[in-house]
């Protein structure tokens, strides 16, 4: 059985997010993504902020 935190390799949660998102850029349209783009920005930003600064 695996012991440890899970967290530590982040692959799986990334193979995820990825089609995820291949899944909704069929479905949603473009003006979506634009915004969708904006608001990971921010939130990259404000991680860096909380963690190198």
């Amino acid at each position: 059985m695996r012991t440890g935190n899970r967290r530590k390799t982040p692959v799986g949660w990334i193979i995820v997010t990825v089609g995820i998102i291949v899944l909704l850029s069929q479905i949603l349209p473009a003006g979506f993504w634009w915004f969708l783009l904006g608001a990971c920005l921010i939130g990259v930003g404000i991680c860096i902020n909380r963690n190198c600064c």
